[in-house]
């Protein structure tokens, strides 16, 4: 991991004004995605000037050394988000969003700098977004970082701009493959865009999005499962098209965060 401390801002002189980034005394951080080393500079110098950092435990325990000294706290999954109350009931979530609230409050009272730090991009169905809206007037600074879209497009080695017939990339959460879901960015639709799809696919059922799917493309339409996108030593691609993907991980331990790229970019 880039040591914080060999950034130039690290020798800044007293006195001279923060870049804007800096500026604010409430960020919510991108860690980066997978490896610990996807972190920025960017990222490390606003936790190196942080006070007080909500984060989960397992970045908590990652950064450790980063956040050595500082004031931690668990930032919990989907607070200040419809997202907490889906797994946890109201009465809890709600006690849990007053705690910290208050400890937000209060640090802020106290003219603490307080960071909120994250996996990948946050602004994409980050877990931590509800944080933003909740503390906006703290005039909230979002440092990104690396996401797992582009971790994933690194693994698969291919331009995702690359399409025979389309230059556009939709990013989708697949919603459509539950029988209740009435949105209107239905697969049907996606697919007769012509755009290359990315599913962000971790609770989607894969057998129904590939049959739902095939109602627009052709079967042989190329497809590729990205696992532990980011993750240098683990992540892996397996490539098949709309017809043998079902077969292709059938014994295969996906895990809860992949990404599913179907169009023809990924032809050879």
């Amino acid at each position: 991991m880039t040591d914080a401390s060999s950034h130039p801002l690290a020798a800044q002189a007293v006195g001279e004004p923060l870049p804007v980034y800096l500026s604010g005394r409430f960020h919510l951080v991108s860690m980066g995605i997978g490896d610990a080393g996807n972190i920025t500079v960017n990222a490390q110098e606003v936790l190196r000037r942080a006070d007080v950092v909500f984060g989960t435990s397992r970045l908590l325990e990652t950064f450790a050394d980063l956040l050595s000294g500082k004031e931690l706290h668990d930032a919990g999954h989907g607070l200040f988000m419809d997202l907490i109350r889906k797994d946890t009931p109201a009465e809890k979530a709600d006690a849990r969003e007053a705690e910290v609230r208050q400890i937000v409050r209060r640090a802020a009272e106290q003219g603490k700098r307080i960071a909120v730090i994250d996996y990948g991009d946050s602004m994409i169905f980050g877990p931590q977004a509800g944080f933003i809206q909740e503390f906006s007037d703290l005039n909230p600074v979002i440092i990104p970082g690396v996401s797992s879209f582009n971790a994933a497009n690194a693994a698969l080695a291919r331009d995702v701009m690359t399409g025979s017939t389309s230059r556009s990339v939709i990013l989708a959460a697949a919603y459509d493959t539950r029988d209740d879901y009435a949105g209107t960015d239905t697969l049907q639709r996606l697919a007769e865009t012509g755009s290359t799809l990315v599913f962000f696919a971790m609770r989607s059922r894969f057998q129904q999005l590939t049959e739902r799917l095939k109602r627009v493309l052709p079967g042989s339409t190329p497809l590729a499962v990205v696992c532990h996108a980011g993750r240098s030593e683990q992540h892996t691609v397996v490539r098949a098209t709309l017809d043998t993907a079902v077969a292709a991980l059938q014994g295969r331990d996906v895990p809860f965060e992949h990404l599913v790229y179907v169009g023809d970019f990924l032809s050879d």
